[in-house]
C-alpha cells in the first residue's frame, strides 16, 4: 500500500459570489516519489453537525430545502456549520433551534463522519428526542427564508425511506442511527 505525505505547494480559494464555498488543492508525495494533487472542500478542520430530532409522539422534524447541487427540493436533518470553538452537541442544537424551533429533553452523539472523499470537514450527527417547540419558533437566516426553508414533520419510517431512495442529504445519519430509530418506531 503506498504512504503519502503531505507538501506543499496548497492551494485555497474562495468560490461564490453571495454564498460562499472554500476550495483547497492539496498536493501529495508517494514512497515512490510521485506527486498526487487532489481538490478538495470546505474548510479545512471546519467541522458541521446535524439533528435526528423527534417529538414526544415520535415524528422526525425535518427540514424540506432547495438543494443546487441536485437542483431539486431534498429533506434534510436540522443542521449546518458550527461556530469557531463552539462545542460539537452545543452547536447542533443551536441549529435544530434555529431552523425548526424545537428544544430537545435528551441528546445522544450518533457518531463522526468526513461526509465525502475529497471534503475537510468533519460532520458530527446527534439523536435528540423529547423535542417540543419552542415559543420563540424557528429563526431562520436570510438564505434559508429566501429560499423557501420549511421545518415539517415525518414519520421515522418516511425518514428511512428518505434516507435509502436519494431524498436526504444526511443518509450516513439515518445510518448511525438506524437501529434506535427502528426500536423507537417501534415502540
Amino acid at each position: 500500500m503506498k504512504q503519502f505525505s503531505r507538501i506543499e505547494p496548497t492551494t485555497q480559494q474562495v468560490c461564490g459570489l453571495q454564498y460562499k464555498r472554500t476550495m483547497v488543492v492539496k498536493t501529495f508525495k508517494a514512497d515512490d516519489d510521485s506527486v498526487h494533487e487532489f481538490t478538495t472542500w470546505g474548510k479545512e478542520g471546519g467541522r458541521n453537525g446535524g439533528v435526528i430530532a423527534l417529538t414526544p409522539d415520535r415524528k422526525v422534524i425535518v427540514t424540506y430545502q432547495f438543494r443546487a447541487g441536485p437542483e431539486r427540493w431534498m429533506w434534510e436533518i436540522p443542521g449546518g456549520k458550527f461556530n469557531g470553538g463552539e462545542d460539537e452537541q452545543a452547536a447542533a442544537l443551536r441549529e435544530l433551534k434555529e431552523e425548526t424551533g424545537y428544544e430537545p429533553q435528551h441528546v445522544t452523539l450518533l457518531g463522526k463522519s468526513c461526509r465525502d472523499a475529497y471534503c475537510n470537514m468533519t460532520w458530527y450527527y446527534f439523536l435528540a428526542t423529547g423535542c417540543t417547540l419552542s415559543d420563540d419558533g424557528p429563526e431562520l437566516d436570510k438564505e434559508e427564508r429566501d429560499q423557501g426553508a420549511e421545518a415539517r414533520l415525518i414519520s421515522i419510517k418516511e425518514l428511512i425511506d428518505n434516507a435509502k431512495h436519494d431524498r436526504m442529504t444526511d443518509p450516513e445519519a439515518v445510518l448511525m442511527a438506524y437501529e434506535q430509530l427502528n426500536e423507537l418506531a417501534a415502540a
